[in-house]
């Protein structure tokens, strides 16, 4: 059966499935609509591919723009200010 799966070290049993998982970077959350092998009673041992790790690493990647123009942002605020 291709819609189940072992955990390797709980014997627990997986299915896939999508579930929201939470990222953080700095100061910032985002909730993504995780892919992934999850077992029916908690997300700790759940599994997730390389494929499945696109939706974490584009929200990591959204977040670091974020910053990195929130940063751009302040940094002009203060040349302004050093200008005045």
């Amino acid at each position: 059966m291709k819609d189940i799966k072992i955990h390797p070290i709980t014997g627990k049993i997986l299915r896939r499935d999508v579930r929201p998982m939470e990222y953080t970077y700095k100061e910032q959350k985002i909730v993504v609509e995780q892919p992934g092998w999850y077992s029916e009673d908690d997300d700790e041992d759940a599994i997730l591919s390389q494929d499945d790790m696109a939706a974490g690493d584009y929200a990591l990647l959204i977040m670091k723009e974020r910053h990195k123009r929130y940063l751009a942002e302040q940094n002009k605020e203060i040349d302004n200010v050093a200008l005045a």
